[in-house]
């Protein structure tokens, strides 16, 4: 499986608005130690990268979960869905409270025909679980605010 479509929608409708992270956050992502290639970087691949956009891979095993991490960027989220062979995974958000990370939603998603793209904002705290034996891929192309070029 690529991406389940109800997935694409699910993070638009089901993450939270994540805190707006500093120009330097935005700027270079990875300085943030929950970003997710700092925090979860068997799952996400920089494929590339410019004072513009970050493009990332997104590869998850059949039936392991990622670890906690955030987007700190608007972005476009695109793949094949997978169609009836397609992974089913779990969205999971969480709220850091107390010096760790509470599970505080679980969204199930089941794959469907066709391929998607979508626009999400930023991300808070969260992670996908695969429950299945089909890996879960998509591309994710982050956006970078304009104070970023020329830095």
């Amino acid at each position: 499986m690529r991406i389940a479509a109800a997935m694409l929608l699910g993070l638009t409708a089901a993450a939270p608005a994540a805190a707006q992270a500093s120009l330097e956050i935005q700027c270079q992502p990875e300085l943030s130690a929950y970003d997710a290639v700092t925090a979860a970087p068997q799952q996400h691949r920089v494929m590339f990268e410019d004072e513009h956009v970050r493009v990332l891979q997104i590869n998850l095993p059949p039936f392991q979960q990622e670890p906690v991490h955030v987007h700190a960027l608007p972005s476009v989220i695109e793949g094949e869905t997978g169609g009836p062979g397609g992974a089913k995974f779990a969205y999971i958000q969480y709220r850091f409270l107390n010096g760790s990370f509470i599970e505080i939603g679980r969204h199930e998603v089941s794959p469907t025909a066709g391929y998607r793209a979508v626009w999400t904002q930023p991300e808070g705290p969260h992670a996908i679980a695969n429950l299945s034996g089909v890996p879960v891929r998509f591309t994710r192309i982050e956006i970078k605010p304009e104070g970023c070029a020329g830095r």
